[in-house]
Parts: structure tokens; C-alpha cells; sequence
């Protein structure tokens, strides 16, 4: 009996001095695990990340996978879905989506416990609209269209995936670039019911997009003429010229059978010209052409017959500068005196010459300090070699207008020293 007395008190003793907080369940949830899929067009890092977007078949799509707290922790497998079909087993990868419609990917995460988390994305493939250039109402250049009546447009849409609504981006310009329609079309037709100015040339574009914005890689592009009034004509075109850039008031002269100046025309002042003259009778004619102004251009004449209710366009006339520069000194003297800033003029008449289109020699060496004030090109000159010189030294000045004709000279640098004077001692 005192036995299991001390037994007794042994385990009470051992209870008491034992933490049995140790040995309780601990409730402590454990942690999350959740993933994210997105779409993306690069691997850059500033690449837009997307849960949905709208391409078209066979663009590269790159798809990317987050799992938190961090894709190394355990799991049974993971794997991506196509509208319920196998499509990749990686977590990110690159691929892309050939058939149209609307698609559902996945992202699929089963860890290690059986647990499925998901994630998807929604993708649209879509191939933009075409538009049948080659086929339209009314046809490209088509003359006598009625000015006083209605004229109406009809045209071909096509959507190559037969999914998606289309519509057309209709306008309609005049000879001016006046836009008379600016419109959003469901159907590929319109009708323009205002009336339109006799003996003008008439601009209209189509293009095409469907629902998702998506633009055709295709714009028609056509014209048309309407009538005069009692079988009058008319005769347009464009004038530019041979040079890069720059701007020209061009004389347009319009002469008879007996080459006498019917009518005289000036341009305003542009790159590119539009012209147009009306009304004229039936019969033949000639154009002249040039700058009006003394130019290196080379005016242009164009003999032209007009028949009946016709505006006839000529192609673009083009007026040529063949003419290099000028290069000069100072009385055109081949040989100069070396001194602080050299002087030599250009003299051009087919347009402004950029410093870039200059280029200076100095026997083998390039000079970059220069600039060109008006006609005068200012070249400052400290090469020491020359400084006491007794013997020639070549200078040589080549310079492109803006026609690219090109123009070379060499001129001489002047001896300031004897032989005696540079190697004595």
C-alpha cells in the first residue's frame, strides 16, 4: 500500500513539472498556395502582362505562370488547357494559336495533397477583313459620272475566318482634299445624294474592320470624273520635281493648235502640285511647265487632245534640275591667300543645300568646321602646316544639291614663305 502511495505521488510530481502545452494540437492554418497565368507578346519585363487579348493566327503568344508562395514547392502535376484539351506541360512558354474564335486557356496546379487550382485566360484569334481591290463601283478613273444626280459606291468585303461582323471606313474628297463623307458603314454600299461640282476629280477610300478594331492590310483607293456641261473638258495634273526636299511656285501654260497662250496659271508654293483647268472645248492642246522663277529646272511641254465630256489626268510631270552647283571664289581665281576664314560661294538654284551635303578637303584632311550663310560658304582656317607654307596646298570643296548632282573644285592656298624662311635655322 505505501508503495503504490509513493508511485502514485512519483507521477504527480512528473505531471507537474512537465509543459503539456508541448503535447496539445497546434491549430496554426498552414500556408495558402495560389497561382495567376497571364499572356504576354515578350519576355521583355516592361511587356504588357494580360489575362485577355485579341490576335491573329499564328502570332507568337507567350504564356506565363505565377505560383505563390514559389513554383519549387511540392506538387503532383501541373499543365495547360485549350478549350479543355491538352496544350503545354511547363509552367511559361511560347507558342501560338492558329484556329479563329474565342479560345479558353488554362493554367491547371494540383499539389501535393490532391488540391486543383486553376487560372485562365481568354484569347481571341481573329484575322483582320479584306477588301477586293480590283472589283468596285464605280471603276478607278471612271469618266462623265452625272454631277446632278445621285452617284453610288459599292464594294467587297471579305472576312477570311466567316466569324465576325465587318464594317467599312468610308470618305470621299475632292480635287482639293475637301472631305465631303466621313462616315462608319455596316454595308458595302453608299450613296451620295448632294450633287457634285462639274469637271472635278473625285477621291474615295475604303477601309475595312471588324468587330475586335482589327484594320485590312488592303485600302481601295479609287477616282472618278464628273461630266461638263454641253460637252465641255477639262485637264489636271501634278507637278514636282527632281529634288529631295523643298518648296517651288510653278507657272502652267496652256497654248493652242498655233502655240498661243490660251490661259497662264500659278501654283501656290508646295513640293507637290495640284492643277486643274476648265472648261475647255474639244481639241488639241499643249502645257508648259516650269518653276516661276529663275531656276536649274528644265521646263517641261506636253502636247495633249481632249475629247468630248472628258477630264483628262496627265502622270506626274516632273521637272528635272541636271545642273550641278557653282563653286567660286572671289573673282574665280583658282589660287587664294591663306587667311583666318577662308570664303568660297555656292551658287545653286534647284533648292536649299544643307550644310550635310558639303564636304571640305584639306590636302588629305576633312574639315568640320564650316557653315553656309546665304550663298557663302565660311571655312575658318588655323592649320598650322600652312601657316608658313612655301609651297601650294590644295583645298577642295565638293557639294551635292538637292538633286544629287554633284560638284568638285580644288583651289590652291597661296605660298606665304620662301624655302628659305621655313627650313632655315
Amino acid at each position: 500500500m505505501k508503495r503504490l502511495a509513493a508511485m502514485g505521488l512519483l507521477i504527480l510530481s512528473f505531471v507537474a513539472c512537465t509543459d503539456s502545452d508541448d503535447y496539445l494540437f497546434n491549430g496554426q492554418p498552414v500556408q495558402d498556395i495560389k497561382v495567376s497565368a497571364t499572356i504576354s507578346k515578350s519576355f521583355d519585363v516592361d511587356a504588357v502582362k494580360a489575362k485577355s487579348d485579341t490576335v491573329q493566327p499564328g502570332d507568337s503568344l507567350i504564356f506565363l505562370t505565377t505560383v505563390y508562395p514559389s513554383k519549387s514547392i511540392r506538387n503532383k502535376q501541373y499543365y495547360w488547357t485549350i478549350d479543355g484539351n491538352s496544350f503545354a506541360s511547363e509552367y511559361s512558354f511560347k507558342k501560338s494559336i492558329e484556329t479563329p474564335g474565342e479560345h479558353k486557356v488554362a493554367f491547371v496546379f494540383v499539389d501535393f495533397f490532391g488540391d486543383t487550382l486553376s487560372d485562365t485566360l481568354s484569347i481571341t484569334v481573329a484575322s483582320p477583313p479584306s477588301i477586293d481591290t480590283e472589283h468596285f463601283i464605280p471603276a478607278n478613273k471612271t469618266q462623265n459620272i452625272a454631277a446632278d444626280t445621285a452617284v453610288n459606291f459599292a464594294w467587297n468585303l471579305y472576312d477570311p475566318d466567316s466569324l465576325w461582323d465587318i464594317y467599312s471606313h468610308f470618305i470621299l474628297m475632292d480635287n482639293e482634299k475637301n472631305v465631303l463623307v466621313d462616315t462608319i458603314l455596316n454595308q458595302a454600299y453608299f450613296t451620295y445624294l448632294k450633287g457634285l461640282s462639274p469637271l472635278q476629280k473625285y477621291t474615295w477610300t475604303v477601309t475595312a474592320y471588324n468587330e475586335f478594331d482589327q484594320k485590312s492590310n488592303e485600302v481601295l483607293l479609287s477616282s472618278f470624273y464628273t461630266n461638263g456641261l454641253n460637252g465641255e473638258n477639262a485637264i489636271s495634273g501634278t507637278i514636282t520635281t527632281s529634288t529631295e526636299f523643298g518648296t517651288f511656285e510653278f507657272k502652267v501654260s496652256l497654248l493652242d493648235q498655233a502655240h498661243d497662250t490660251i490661259k497662264t496659271l500659278t501654283t501656290s508654293k508646295l513640293h507637290d502640285v495640284d492643277f486643274a483647268i476648265k472648261p475647255l472645248s474639244e481639241g488639241d492642246y499643249r502645257i508648259v511647265v516650269s518653276v516661276n522663277q529663275k531656276s536649274d529646272f528644265t521646263a517641261q511641254s506636253i502636247p495633249f487632245h481632249l475629247g468630248a465630256n472628258q477630264v483628262l489626268e496627265l502622270d506626274t510631270i516632273v521637272l528635272n534640275d541636271d545642273i550641278p552647283p557653282r563653286i567660286s571664289t572671289f573673282r574665280n581665281r583658282d589660287t587664294i591667300n591663306i587667311i583666318d576664314t577662308l570664303r568660297f560661294f555656292i551658287e545653286d538654284l534647284g533648292g536649299d543645300i544643307p550644310t550635310s551635303k558639303i564636304h571640305i578637303f584639306y590636302e588629305n584632311d576633312y574639315l568640320y568646321d564650316f557653315k553656309l550663310s546665304n550663298d557663302t560658304l565660311y571655312v575658318p582656317f588655323t592649320k598650322e602646316a600652312a601657316m608658313q607654307s612655301w609651297s601650294y596646298k590644295p583645298i577642295t570643296v565638293v557639294v551635292f544639291d538637292a538633286s544629287y548632282n554633284r560638284s568638285k573644285r580644288t583651289f590652291y592656298l597661296r605660298p606665304n614663305a620662301t624655302f628659305p624662311e621655313v627650313f632655315s635655322e
